[in-house]
């Protein structure tokens, strides 16, 4: 499930403030700053993520989401590849150097049947890959204690993947 929310006008109040102390094995929603942006000397974000907090990491959230949330996740990361390639070749930055920047900025992550790839070489890592496969229970975990995620105010995204049952 996908739901995008309309940008609050310019005179929107304060956003609403989220328990910063969530707890093992209670819901929210997560982001991170790589997709936060200003708004009226306020922070928003492009996308949130549902899922349940795992543990903390270094203070960052470690959660697991349902393969739903997970391929908008992966989605999400592919457009944000696609988008600074664009970028890029609009500026004049020709290949094999234009991959290279885009490998170095955002990670590759693609589908294996199940199992979520993430592509380690630009960053000189022993594993060429990082594989991300579901628990048990058909949950994944992705990039928990790679990536810095946040809980985020659900009102405080413009694309919010999955839902938080109350």
């Amino acid at each position: 499930m996908e739901m995008t929310l309309d940008r609050p006008p310019a005179d929107a109040g304060a956003r609403l403030d989220l328990d910063p102390e969530l707890q093992p094995g209670e819901s929210g929603y997560f982001s991170g700053e790589w997709l936060e942006y200003d708004s009226d000397g306020g922070s928003r974000f492009e996308s949130a993520y549902a899922g349940t907090l795992i543990r903390r990491w270094n203070g960052w959230a470690v959660w697991e989401c349902t393969r739903e949330v997970a391929e908008a996740i992966v989605t999400d990361q592919e457009a944000e590849r696609r988008h600074l390639r664009a970028t890029l070749r609009a500026q004049g930055v020709e290949e094999p150097k234009l991959s290279t920047m885009v490998d170095d900025s955002v990670s590759e992550m693609r589908w294996d049947g199940d199992v979520i790839v993430v592509d380690r070489r630009p960053y000189g890592e022993d594993e060429p890959e990082l594989r991300i496969a579901p628990d048990e229970r058909g949950m994944y975990v992705v990039m928990g204690g790679n990536w810095t995620w946040e809980e985020v105010p659900v009102d405080a995204a413009d694309t919010v993947h999955g839902f938080v049952a109350l």
